[in-house]
């Protein structure tokens, strides 16, 4: 009680606020929390897909609540909103990446409205970085900056450098490697998530096990001292392990994601374009990123490589992901 007393927003024009917001015919959940609501707004966009995280990124928003309004949502199809529509469309027969975009822009515009602000900052983790540029390249005039987390660029790629990185590293006798290249081969014949999940399991085993400065966060202590966590946020992440029932409900994002590639958003920007990942993100692979921000056009751009840190700096180092993501707003703010 105490943690969530210190947590509080208690400014007088201050917001913090749990509600469901009408996005396109759902009503979708919309977590916004600001000590001031003149400030400038962040709005952000989880990964996955399907994988709500207002109840994991607490440590890192009550870091920037200062200096911004910081928004969390639980996308169409997902968490906390899926159990609200669940009745209606229990299959997630709405949710695909055009409908994903529109949800965006009409957020946007709620959001907007509401606080009177004419544009909001865009700020994406993963496939929610996906989202965002996609986002930004389309309705570029309602956004200040964008901020890409983990940023995804292609995942077939990151899984061919990923391979090719570990194929330099380890000797030919090494009885893992036979697995590896046979998982690689099937992920190769067969793009699937099911494939894909394999070979991240032994990519990853051995990048975990050769990374040994790697800053973690127990994730459980994580989740269950989370002053955010409500009992659908526990029953989401507990469906997320049944990964048949996970990609059947989320088939088509989960489909589009596998196959996505960041160089079709184009290489023009007419925003101040920000990437921040961690050094070690395997799963979003910084070099691939590196090659795709030296193509990019904008009116300012910045990538931050965080050391220590993998595929989430958000959450590995709030304290100074925040800074680094004050540093970079307000050099255009």
């Amino acid at each position: 009680m105490k943690k969530k007393s210190r947590y509080r927003i208690s400014t007088p024009n201050g917001v913090d606020e749990k509600t469901y917001v009408n996005i396109n015919g759902q009503e979708q959940y919309v977590f916004i929390r600001g000590n001031d609501v003149n400030n400038p707004m962040i709005l952000n966009l989880h990964g996955g897909p399907a994988n709500p995280d207002a109840f994991f990124t607490y440590e890192f928003a009550k870091e920037i609540v200062d200096d911004f309004t910081y928004v969390s949502w639980d996308q169409r199809g997902c968490g906390r909103t899926y159990y609200k529509n669940k009745s209606t469309d229990p299959e997630n027969k709405t949710a695909d990446f055009e409908q994903a975009i529109e949800d965006v822009d009409a957020l946007v515009n709620y959001l907007c409205d509401r606080f009177k602000k004419d544009k909001v900052i865009i700020m994406g983790h993963s496939y929610g970085s996906l989202l965002g540029v996609s986002y930004v390249s389309k309705y570029p005039e309602k956004v200040e900056s964008y901020i890409g987390i983990g940023q995804s660029v292609s995942i077939a790629e990151t899984q061919t450098r990923n391979y090719n990185e570990i194929m330099g590293l380890v000797e030919r006798d090494n009885s893992k490697l036979d697995k590896l290249t046979k998982a690689y081969q099937s992920l190769k014949e067969k793009f699937n998530l099911e494939n894909l999940s394999g070979f991240q399991r032994l990519t990853m085993s051995f990048f975990l096990a050769n990374m040994p400065d790697l800053k973690q966060k127990n994730q459980l202590k994580l989740i269950f001292s989370s002053p955010d966590l409500a009992f659908s946020d526990i029953r989401w992440l507990f469906g997320m392990l049944n990964l048949k029932g996970h990609y059947t409900r989320n088939k088509k994002l989960l489909d589009y994601t596998l196959s996505a590639n960041l160089y079709d958003a184009g290489s023009e920007f007419l925003i101040p374009m920000y990437f921040i990942s961690g050094e070690y993100d395997k799963h979003c692979n910084v070099d691939v990123l590196g090659e795709y921000y030296e193509t990019i056009n904008a009116p300012e751009k910045e990538l931050v490589i965080m050391e220590r840190c993998g595929h989430s700096p958000q959450i590995a180092e709030p304290v100074l992901f925040a800074e680094e993501v004050k540093r970079l707003l307000r050099k255009k703010l």
